[in-house]
């Protein structure tokens, strides 16, 4: 039962008028009250309580709770005070902003203007009493119920904290506060800014203040962590530093130094928050559930992921970034342990076997290794074995401090429940740093700058110098251009194969493929090795990464591919081993000798995960990662070829007979990709009439009146201002201010999506309206008449059914959102301005040679060509042979014999029309439309009904189901034409289009069974 508080009606009379008087002089302030407050509170807490109860002094930062109530060996809990004026419930929105933070992470806490008082307990409103009105009397009534309250609040107890889980919640919680608190004062501190300049300038030189505070927010907490575990005694601010924190650890130490100093007010309560939790953890019981290893699990791993739950969850969504499943990381380990035996002769203990982790991260595929070694290595023997080689043999890299010294913590913890300790001056040869950056010179002299640089020595030490025989890892994802000395590394990757020349070469500058660059750079330094790393999975039928796996053939003997899919991206329905939507594949490359040689004397070997099973769940993965090494899968030998060198199956043996057809970009003299909008809900518009308001709207509202009407945001590479500008001098300098002569000629249609035509203010400008106008392609679609088709180069998910026809200029994600997959114009003319005569001149976009030929074989007009092109492309005999060849470039075109030339132009011709949409096509939609809402909501396919439902009482009838599934490039056409104008009201225009493209869909099939009945011969 609680201690009661005895009832004081005099001393409660006198904290009122000692509030009232405090008002009524004027000239008060949030901390006039605090004295009263603090006088009350002590007058009316019993001693048994035994509690202090503390405030800050006056204070202009804002950070700290104003009150803190402790006992000799806990805090109880926090007070925050508002002014008498403040209305608790419709809280000023930076007071709401603090308050919600208190709430929400310290699980005792008391909110009062001094004369309302809630109580929030574990993020939920417990009691709440009004104990003066508006004219600061004392309710007397509700003096028992004040009483009630603050017994409630000074009996809250913690119990010990007793598993990882409990320990998770209340240090992220606070870990949150600490963030908060250093991002909105480290503009005032030079501590704070010094620290943040250092990082910048000698690690992460794009850290922005968020990234710092987060990083130094969790290198307090796992510092004081690693102290807690470490000292045998309780914590506090001084021993923490100098017995809690290794010495060897010089960078954390420099850190932890600066709070052993006098901390402003929002720094100093927080960590000694910190501190009283830990103080308050079951060291013990919580060591005991910190075991790593008996059943095949990371203890440590489950504790940061519920640490991240809390602290950030958007972090633990990328948590590739720190950590691996540790099915995958045992997996690799194991596998490189029997390759070291099966091809050296060797095991992951043996003195010459240096093993380095270049993407650390929290430490897990060490701690595996640590664990694997131990398994192999028995008894003493271990621990001799542990200070005489693996101290010196294990290596690993980290940008990131926070999860650097989680690594540490994390193998210190893994030593210690083998009854290991390093000693004072020994530690893990983890380095703080950029594992693809040397060192720079540095600028400032200060003692952390001057150990962050002695930690930058050392692992430059280690990447230049030290022979490494076993790189293993999970490398980061995230696509920067490369800089300094892997930039060099990263040529071999672009050199030859016209790779330099692709826009796609981005695809390449993805940290991933920087790391395996790196990996190969350092086992060719050895002359001979292993590599184990888990990564995107997109190089291994990448058409940019062609060099790269050609370069990778080259140095390395043995490839063991092992795909574990999982990429939402292309399509795929099994789970992935992360909560990523990219594929990801383990790769195991094996150097046997010194030197290089030509890729194909390179053996590799591939296996997939869902070959034979079909889509598995991500469980399912884990089972067969945990039941199979390298050496009991049966793998399928490739035999990559030049020049694409893929590390997947590929039927390419009919690659000689389609390698001898034209390919459409030598055929046609100009192509491009279609117009980059950067925001199409901004720049498109369903009807004329909708664009010309835009445009007007744009010009003569403000900014964000503007985005405000037309549901419109601001992107990385699009404006309104941007755009406003663009329009604006346009209107100016083009057409003198008249509005309707520029609406006029630049109000244009483009094609949108197959089949679903948009309006639009075509500005052949760059970063002006639209990102990118593509004007040099596009100008000859508007300068004339003229048809373009329009095909894909890459095809990434299922099969090439990307092809189409227009009259217009294109949008980029034509044929399908995939980025890869963007659709190429390939207009059939080109409008030229006649140099001497100033007009435009329409002349076949086709190269001189290969008009020659058709006019010799075939004795035809550039549109039958087009016809006939566009009739092989839609042929399922073509699509089907040439299948592989189709995903990976431009179609090839074969050219028949002019019999079978004639049957295709034929059938082409007529598909063209169809798509064109020339055809005269009546429809009857009266008893089509069941229900009167018009209004696109949810879009369904009815099968029994055949027919597509629009929302819960609308449905559109006659569309079959192989028209309802019928598909151009990723699109199923009816679906996202529908799905376009979700939340818009169908016009009567739109349904019979919606029915004339039923029909056409209809005569398309039609005409493919005719196509498929082609035998076509060659002369």
């Amino acid at each position: 039962m609680s201690k009661m508080i005895p009832t004081k009606p005099g001393i409660l009379r006198g904290y009122a008028k000692a509030v009232k008087k405090i008002y009524e002089s004027g000239d008060a302030t949030e901390y006039s009250y605090r004295k009263p407050l603090q006088s009350l509170l002590e007058a009316l807490i019993p001693k048994e309580y035994n509690v202090v109860i503390i405030h800050e002094s006056k204070r202009e930062t804002f950070g700290a709770p104003d009150f803190k109530v402790t006992t000799p060996t806990t805090i109880v809990g926090y007070i925050e005070t508002k002014k008498p004026e403040i209305n608790l419930d419709k809280l000023p929105k930076k007071d709401k902003h603090q308050v919600l933070r208190y709430r929400e992470r310290l699980e005792n806490f008391l909110l009062t203007n001094y004369k309302d008082f809630i109580l929030y307990q574990d993020n939920k409103e417990v009691a709440s009493v009004t104990l003066l009105d508006e004219n600061f009397n004392l309710i007397e009534r509700n003096i028992e119920k004040f009483n009630r309250l603050l017994e409630r609040f000074l009996s809250k107890t913690t119990p010990k904290i007793k598993t990882p889980e409990e320990l998770a919640l209340f240090l992220a919680k606070r870990a949150r506060i600490l963030k908060d608190v250093v991002l909105e004062n480290m503009d005032d501190n030079e501590d704070l800014v010094g620290l943040y300049k250092a990082f910048k300038e000698h690690l992460i030189s794009t850290m922005n203040k968020t990234e710092f505070a987060d990083a130094y927010a969790q290198t307090i907490v796992y510092g004081l962590f690693m102290a807690r575990f470490t000292l045998k005694e309780p914590l506090n601010r001084y021993n923490v530093v100098f017995k809690g924190i290794p010495k060897s650890l010089k960078v954390v130490h420099e850190i932890f130094k600066h709070i052993t100093s006098e901390l402003p007010d929002y720094l100093e309560w927080i960590i000694e928050e910190l501190i009283a939790v830990l103080n308050n953890v079951d060291v013990d019981s919580i060591r005991e559930k910190f075991r790593f290893g008996a059943d095949g699990s990371d203890p440590f791993l489950h504790f940061y992921e519920d640490f991240l739950a809390t602290y950030n969850p958007e972090l633990r969504q990328s948590r590739g970034v720190y950590y691996t499943p540790i099915p995958v990381v045992e997996f690799i380990v194991n596998s490189v342990d029997e390759l070291l035996q099966d091809k050296f002769n060797k095991r992951l203990h043996d003195k010459d076997v240096t093993i380095l982790d270049p993407a650390v991260g929290t430490g897990t595929f060490l701690g595996v290794v640590l664990d694997r070694i131990h398994r192999n290595v028995k008894g003493t023997l271990f621990q001799v074995y542990l200070k005489e080689r693996l101290i010196n043999n294990i290596y690993g890299f980290e940008i990131l401090i926070s999860p650097y010294l989680a690594a540490h913590l994390k193998l210190s913890m893994i030593l210690d429940q083998w009854g290991i300790r390093l000693g004072d001056n020994e530690r893990f040869n983890i380095y703080l740093t950029d594992a693809l950056s040397l060192t720079r010179p540095p600028e400032q002299a200060g003692l952390f700058e001057k150990y962050l640089d002695e930690e930058s020595t050392k692992a430059d030490e280690v990447k230049t110098k030290t022979r490494i025989f076993v790189i293993i890892g999970n490398p980061p994802y995230d696509v920067k251009p490369s800089e300094g000395w892997i930039a060099g590394l990263m040529r071999d990757y672009l050199h030859g194969l016209g790779v330099e020349k692709e826009r796609a070469k981005n695809s390449l500058q993805d940290d991933y493929v920087k790391f395996i660059r790196f990996a190969q750079w350092k086992i060719e330094q050895a002359g001979k090795g292993i590599i184990g790393f888990i990564t995107n999975n997109s190089y291994l039928d990448g058409l940019v990464h062609r060099r790269m796996r050609q370069s990778l053939m080259e140095t390395f003997d043995e490839i063991y591919v092992l795909n574990l899919h999982g990429n939402k991206r292309r399509g795929e329905t099994d789970e992935n081993v992360f909560d990523i939507q990219q594929g990801v594949a383990i790769v195991l490359f094996v150097k046997l000798k010194e030197g290089k040689h030509k890729a194909e004397n390179c053996k590799v070997y591939y296996y997939s995960v869902v070959h034979d099973a079909g889509a598995l769940t991500r469980y399912e993965k884990y089972g067969f990662l945990r039941s199979n090494t390298v050496r009991e899968i049966r793998w399928e030998e490739l035999i990559p070829e030049g020049p694409y060198y893929f590390f997947v199956p590929k039927d390419l043996s009919l690659g000689k007979e389609y390698g001898k057809f034209p390919k459409l970009d030598e055929i046609f003299l100009d192509r491009n990709y279609g117009i980059i909008t950067a925001n199409d809900s901004a720049t498109l518009a369903f009807t004329r009439r909708e664009m010309e308001q835009r445009i007007k709207d744009l010009l003569s509202l403000p900014e964000q009146q503007f985005k405000n009407k037309y549901a419109v945001t601001d992107k990385n590479t699009w404006t309104v201002k941007q755009a406003k500008d663009a329009v604006s001098e346009d209107l100016k300098k083009n057409f003198n201010g008249n509005l309707q002569a520029m609406l006029d000629l630049r109000l244009q249609q483009v094609l949108y999506r197959p089949f679903d035509i948009r309006w639009t203010y075509y500005l052949p400008k760059s970063d002006g309206f639209f990102r990118r106008p593509v004007f040099n392609i596009m100008k000859h679609m508007i300068l004339g008449e003229n048809i373009g088709l329009v095909t894909g180069r890459i095809v990434k998910k299922g099969q090439f059914k990307h092809v189409f026809v227009t009259k217009l200029p294109i949008e980029f994600s034509v044929l399908s959102t995939t980025t890869s997959e963007v659709g190429y114009l390939f207009p059939l003319y080109r409008y030229i301005k006649n140099e001497l005569t100033g007009k435009l001149e329409k002349t076949p976009n086709i190269k001189p040679e290969f008009i020659k030929v058709l006019k010799e074989k075939y004795g035809t007009t550039p549109e039958d060509f087009l016809y006939y092109v566009y009739a092989v492309l839609h042929d399922p005999k073509y699509r089907k042979r040439y299948a592989e060849f189709l995903k990976i470039d431009f179609p090839r075109i074969p050219l028949y014999n002019k019999e079978t030339f004639e049957k295709y132009k034929k059938i082409g011709k007529e598909l063209v029309e169809l798509h064109l949409m020339k055809k005269n096509i009546p429809v009857d939609i009266g008893d089509k439309i069941e229900g009167d809402n018009l209004e696109v909501e949810k879009v369904k396919y009815d099968k029994k009904k055949q027919g597509v439902r629009i929302n819960k009482t609308t449905i559109l009838l006659g569309i079959p189901e192989e028209v309802w599934n019928y598909t151009i490039g990723g699109y199923k056409v009816i679906e996202k034409y529908l799905k376009g104008r979700k939340g818009r009201k169908l016009s009567l225009d739109e349904l019979e289009h919606i029915y004339k493209v039923v029909e056409i869909i209809k005569r398309t099939i039609e005409l493919v069974k005719e196509l498929e009945k082609i035998e076509p011969k060659f002369d």
